[in-house]
């Protein structure tokens, strides 16, 4: 066992049987969506345990060369696919495009300069500058690798972190091994035997964590993913950077030491630089508080609040924004803090519940119902408070003895409630969960959530009120469709009711019995083509070359039955329009009868047909009551006023205009009281 242990070639099989392991999961069917790139990573981790077996012992300490140089980097590489696909997310859309295009300028200049190294190690005798050079170039992507990691852990959602931190934690172990060996190296010069047993059991244990990912989740599906929404990089990739440039500013000092003290002291130096800034950009916990610390003790104000303003009404006005305004507004609050995920409640009236109606950032869609009543609501809409789940449990004295709400006990920890107040009245409320039990609001932040959820729920109450008065709109044209098919009943059941009337008078006369089967036929067309109407929703009949005196006659004929008996005058009776005959006549007919309402049986009601410029002129007129000129600008054409009462339906007139002008023509009304109504038509005449 011992020998075992001592046998390099040992460990680097080991670790060559645990990518073979991930290879084998892979093709019994795990992997999904990428299997091509946990494929690659474990090709190069055989690869690169082989490589190193073959050269085990030669020489003893961590020296690299031009071929081991690029084995190490192809190696980093596929890492680094691995974990820059998972943080470009299912759209490739996760990563800020000023992220994306530094990291692949990056790996642009690394190849690049290795190849520069290498073209000089060619060329000539320098191995020993080649050499620092390689440890700098692979400490750097070793450090990048480390702090993608750290925002891959970062930006894990809500749900289903398990799979996707044990990849996060891959990477870290992976990148740490990496950057400590090469560390060192670039301190010393070259590293020990013991720092590349390290590095072969960290690579090892990446490989494990990697074996333990794929095979707990075998087909990745798009929820493992990290959010859509893109996170700020630099607090992950900055303390890599500072890491890289102590080391390579204090590299002079430790090359003028002797190798066997450098080497201890490198690796104390990277323990006490590098092991602080890993477990603080790993730990939300311990970023959470810094984050206090420093804008508690050295920032005056820890918000630009314009900034803030401008990116809440970006992201809840701007048309650019692809989410529901309900998840925008989810997002715009959570933003503030940092929150990864949340949910919204609202309820449609007052009489209704709180019913969650959107998420953001999560499949979490709970069921259940919020009360109005219930006393965390009271209490944040009274004290405008927001409602900080953890400080309760840390502090109840603060809430005035308030309990934790029962249905807060069916989601997650670290929840912040924010009430959505729009004049004094609680219209709902988001729920932001934080993945920080420590984490605790500030003044600021506090003030800034008040503000901001007031704004939220004015435009949340325009989104809804929208909706209700675009539901209300369509049934509003459904009211006036079935109001206009009413108003084509009441004409055909009038007709039929006069004809019913006299029938008992006249049942023996053979004319009338003709006569009321052309008023039957008649109807039945009438109806007919109302139901093809209806059937096809356009509003418009068949047009026809019509003769307008003949068919101003068979309006008359249909309101001859009424007192005064309109007249006809056609000054010129050969006009002919290209217009629908049924409901010119009809509206003619409606026209002559508001006439007669409006004239006292002495009275008199003619019709007018003359030609004027090119067009066909018909004036209605009558000597009645008249109608003052507002009634005629404000009400007259208003669909559903009328002054009939019950007996009328107020859409005679503005059917008739609509008609008049969907023909080409138009329709004016001159009336005074006491004088009488003139109703004119202009038509255009058919050619």
């Amino acid at each position: 066992m011992t020998e075992w242990l001592a046998n390099p070639v040992a460990w680097y099989g080991a670790v060559a049987l645990i990518y073979l392991l991930v290879i084998i999961g892979l093709l019994f069917g795990g992997g999904g969506l990428l299997r091509k790139h946990v494929l690659a990573v474990a090709l190069a981790g055989i690869a690169w345990s082989a490589w190193f077996a073959a050269r085990a012992g030669v020489p003893a300490d961590y020296r690299l060369d031009s071929l081991t140089f690029f084995g190490e980097l192809l190696f980093i590489l596929a890492w680094f696919a691995l974990l820059y696909r998972l943080l470009r997310g299912p759209y490739r859309q996760s990563m800020p495009e000023t992220v994306r295009r530094s990291l692949l300028l990056f790996w642009g200049l690394v190849w690049l300069s290795a190849a520069v190294v290498a073209w000089f190690v060619y060329v000539g005798d320098h191995d020993d500058r080649a050499a620092s050079y390689f440890h700098m170039i692979g400490l750097s992507v070793a450090l990048v690798c480390f702090g993608l990691s750290a925002q891959l852990n970062r930006d894990a959602p809500v749900e289903n972190t398990l799979t996707l931190r044990a990849l996060a934690a891959a990477g870290g172990v992976f990148g740490a091994g990496q950057a400590l060996l090469l560390g060192i190296a670039t301190l010393a010069g070259s590293a020990p035997p013991s720092m590349i047993v390290m590095r072969v059991v960290a690579v090892g244990a990446a490989g494990l964590l990697l074996l333990y990912a794929t095979r707990r989740r075998p087909q990745w599906s798009l929820d493992i993913f990290v959010s859509p929404q893109a996170r700020t990089y630099l607090p992950r990739l900055l303390p890599m950077l500072g890491v890289l440039v102590v080391l390579l500013a204090l590299t002079p000092l430790y090359r003028s030491m002797h190798v066997s003290n450098a080497q201890p002291l490198a690796g104390l130096l990277i323990a006490l630089t590098g092991a602080p800034i890993a477990v603080l950009i790993f730990s939300e916990n311990l970023s959470a508080r810094l984050r206090v610390f420093v804008s508690k003790h050295f920032l005056p104000f820890r918000f630009d609040y314009r900034e803030e303003w401008l990116r809440l009404i970006d992201t809840l006005a701007s048309p650019e924004q692809r989410l529901p305004l309900p998840e925008r507004s989810i997002k715009a609050v959570a933003q503030i803090i940092g929150a990864p995920a949340g949910l919204l409640w609202w309820r449609v009236n007052d009489q209704q519940p709180y019913r969650c109606t959107a998420n953001w950032n999560t499949r979490m869609w709970p069921e259940f119902e919020v009360h109005a009543d219930d006393p965390a609501l009271r209490f944040m809409c009274d004290r405008q408070w927001i409602l900080d789940t953890a400080e309760l449990r840390r502090d109840p004295e603060l809430y005035d003895g308030l309990q934790r709400p029962p249905w807060t006990e069916h989601l997650p920890d670290g929840l912040l409630v924010v009430p959505l107040i729009s004049n004094k009245e609680l219209l709902g409320f988001i729920v932001l969960f934080h993945s920080s039990s420590a984490f605790r609001l500030t003044f600021e932040e506090i003030d800034l959530l008040r503000t901001s959820g007031r704004q939220v729920a004015a435009h949340l109450a325009q989104y809804h009120g929208d909706k209700q008065l675009a539901e209300a709109q369509q049934f509003e044209a459904f009211n006036r469709l079935t109001a206009f098919v009413m108003h084509d009943l009441k004409n055909l059941i009038a007709q039929q009711s006069l004809m019913v009337k006299n029938a008992a008078k006249h049942k023996g006369n053979p004319a009338f019995f003709e006569d009321a089967m052309a008023t039957i036929d008649n109807s039945v067309a009438r109806m007919n083509k109302l139901l093809r109407q209806l059937q096809s929703g356009d509003a418009t009949g068949p047009t026809e070359r019509v003769t307008l005196a003949d068919a101003l006659a068979e309006s008359i004929e249909r309101t001859e039955n009424r007192q005064p008996e309109p007249q006809i005058v056609a000054e010129a009776s050969g006009l002919v329009a290209n217009i629908d005959r049924e409901r010119f006549t009809a509206v003619i007919a409606h026209l002559i009868r508001n006439a007669q309402e409006a004239t006292s049986a002495d009275g008199s009601v003619t019709v007018r047909l003359s030609a004027d410029d090119g067009a066909a002129m018909i004036r209605i007129e009558d000597d009645g009551c008249g109608m003052p000129a507002d009634f005629i600008r404000n009400r007259l054409f208003r669909p559903f006023d009328s002054t009939k009462g019950s007996k009328g339906m107020g859409i005679g007139a503005y059917q008739a205009r609509t008609f008049v002008v969907a023909s080409g023509g138009s329709l004016d009304v001159e009336s005074e009281p006491g004088r009488g109504t003139i109703v004119a038509i202009r038509l255009p005449i058919a050619r």
